[in-house]
């Protein structure tokens, strides 16, 4: 399982590991701050506000191209996951560098909290990894459609709104990419929805599936939609990605997989 369901969100196994991280340098900050009354949650805000700003205005830059047709706003779109992390690193870095300056009494708080959630995402990323997906083959059923090619498997229905949305992307990305190949596994229950929807909208996609009982979403440990995997010419997962995509984000995602042989 890579997602966990909270209510109607869906996060990404990463994205709770990076709350956990926060919440481990509050804490650890208080108790190493509070004989001198300093409170580190405020810098640590600060450094992921910059984190978070300084990660996107990269990968923004990096992928121009990609941006450039698209609606203005779908730069400032975190939802696709589109970052940076050594840009990223780097702005939570100069905000703690600015914060501490001739503040020696937040120095020991806020790098014991940092060390110490270091040292938490560490421990829970390598036991995440050990019951990750990633690197397992692709199921029987979706297999033959990768003919030695990497392998885009997008897990979508006709009434999620954010699958709706990035259908234009992957259907548009299919057509252009003859060298990667898209599956489509569609979990409405019944074909017809899915079906009908693609025909409204004139998106003439291949490789469409319909998933009787989730059998395929099941196998791979997708709960939440939509879901997208990136298979390497391998037939190996290399990554994945929980949530809408973007042109740019599923290019860089591309890139990735192309360089797997």
């Amino acid at each position: 399982m890579f997602s966990v369901n909270v209510g109607p969100l869906a996060l990404q196994a990463s994205h709770l590991l990076l709350a956990m991280a926060f919440g481990i340098a509050a804490g650890v900050g208080y108790l190493v701050g509070r004989k001198n009354k300093v409170n580190v949650t405020g810098t640590l805000l600060d450094m992921a506000l910059a984190a978070l700003v300084a990660g996107r205005i990269a990968f923004v830059v990096q992928r121009f191209d990609d941006f450039r047709g698209a609606p203005w706003w779908a730069a400032l779109d975190f939802r696709d996951g589109g970052g940076n992390w050594p840009a990223a690193i780097a702005g939570a870095l100069a905000v703690a560098v600015w914060r501490c300056w001739g503040k020696p009494q937040l120095q020991a708080p806020l790098g014991a909290g940092l060390i110490a959630a270091v040292f938490a995402w560490d421990m829970s990323g390598s036991a995440i990894a050990l019951r990750s997906p990633q690197g397992a083959a692709a199921p029987p059923a979706i297999r033959p459609y990768a003919g030695g090619k990497p392998m885009v498997v997008n897990f979508w229905a006709s009434w999620c709104p954010p699958c709706r949305r990035e259908m234009p992307v992957l259907a548009r990305t299919q057509q252009q990419r003859s060298d990667v190949a898209f599956v489509f596994v569609n979990e409405d229950a019944e074909a017809a929805a899915g079906q009908q929807f693609l025909a409204q909208r004139g998106f003439a996609v291949a490789n469409a599936v319909h998933d009787a009982d989730a059998k395929i979403a099941h196998a791979v440990g997708a709960s939440a939609f939509p879901t997208t995997l990136f298979y390497g010419a391998d037939g190996k997962l290399a990554s994945l990605h929980v949530g809408e995509l973007s042109q740019a984000s599923l290019n860089a995602y591309l890139e990735k997989i192309a360089r797997v042989r």
